[in-house]
């Protein structure tokens, strides 16, 4: 491992406005498919670990895929995809 990053990288994590940092965000997926984690970025700026079963202001978390986690709430489910995927990005399943 090296103390420099290239180009390509430092490129992408320095893009502007790639996520909109008032809502919260799936940043990464971890693990099995049995025992996925999820890294959420919060609309505070927080960075949180999630499992299957547990419980957000936005709702309990139903699901994780590989490309995506479901959160469930009274009003629906609503789907995070991971950041760069613009069909599923922010979509909202609602049950109303």
């Amino acid at each position: 491992m090296t103390d420099t990053t290239n180009a390509t990288t430092a490129d992408l994590a320095t893009q502007r406005q790639t996520l909109p940092l008032r809502k919260l965000q799936l940043i990464g997926i971890a693990g099995s498919e049995e025992a996925r984690r999820a890294l959420l970025r919060t609309p505070a700026g927080q960075i949180r670990t999630v499992a299957p079963g547990d419980d957000l202001p936005q709702g309990t978390v139903v699901a994780i895929g590989h490309d995506r986690l479901i959160l469930q709430k009274n009003s629906g489910e609503r789907v995070l995809a991971m950041p760069g995927d613009d069909l599923l990005q922010a979509e909202d399943r609602s049950a109303a």
